[in-house]
This record gives structure tokens, sequence and C-alpha cells, in this order.
């Protein structure tokens, strides 16, 4: 069992899901999660990707992100074209997010790691409110 916790918003008019995570990351949670998301009613295959990371360990080694990348390869209908925001803080984070990007395959799946949250709205779509996003990832820390 996981010590996952994860939220996240679907901002359809915005094209971005704004996700929140804290705790254990490992590759079974975190599919599950993606999983769940994939039903919301709201739930787009080209919807953005706005993926807080700060507050997670990665309990993850170079199998469990191929899991996830070769989940990812297998559901393209699924996780399709989109442009995805990892933030991230620690050496932990950055080192696991790094080699998922350098993994993934999907030429159509555009993915960045970012030290600020700001830096990351930018590059995903320099017309999204800035200050309305930040306030929704708030939201989701405390939910």
């Amino acid at each position: 069992m996981s010590d996952l916790v994860s939220n996240y918003k679907i901002l359809k008019e915005q094209n971005l899901i704004v996700e929140y995570h804290s705790g254990i990351l490992d590759a079974d949670s975190f599919i599950a999660f993606k999983r769940s998301i994939a039903l919301d009613p709201l739930f787009l295959p080209s919807l953005n990707y706005f993926v807080h990371l700060k507050n997670v360990t990665f309990s993850t080694n170079l199998e469990d992100i191929d899991q996830y990348v070769n989940f990812l390869e297998t559901n393209n209908n699924v996780y399709g074209s989109r442009r995805v925001a990892l933030i991230t803080n620690t050496p932990n984070q950055v080192v696991s997010t790094t080699m998922f990007k350098m993994m993934q395959q999907n030429k159509s799946q555009s993915v960045e790691i970012f030290s600020t949250s700001e830096s990351a709205i930018e590059w995903l779509n320099s017309k999204l409110d800035k200050n309305e996003i930040l306030a929704i990832l708030d939201e989701l820390m405390l939910a």
C-alpha cells in the first residue's frame, strides 16, 4: 500500500489538469492515480498537465519508471498529445523525473522539468492566469 496522496482539478477552459502529490510515490500508486483521472467526465486526452511533485519522495528505480513509460505508451489514445510540466525541488525528484523524460518515447508528449510553479505555468501557456493556477494548487494541498 502506497503512502501517496494525490489530488487534481481539471480546468477544461484552460486545457489543463493541475495535480498535487505528497508522500511516497511508487509506480503502481501513480498509475492507479492516472487511471482514476481518465475516468473523470471532464477528462480529455489532449489536456496539458501541471504536476506538482515538490512534496514527494520517489520510491522508484529504472524498472518502475520503465513500467510507467510503458503504461503511457500502451494507453497512448488516452494519454496522447500534450504538454507535461513537472515541478520538482529535491535531487531525488529531479533524478526520477529526468529519467522519465529521457525514457519516454511518446513524441507527441512534451515533458519539461521545472523548479518553480511560475516557470512551469509560463511554459504551458503564457495566457494562463498564474494566480488562479497557484490558488488551485493551494486548494489541492489542503484537500
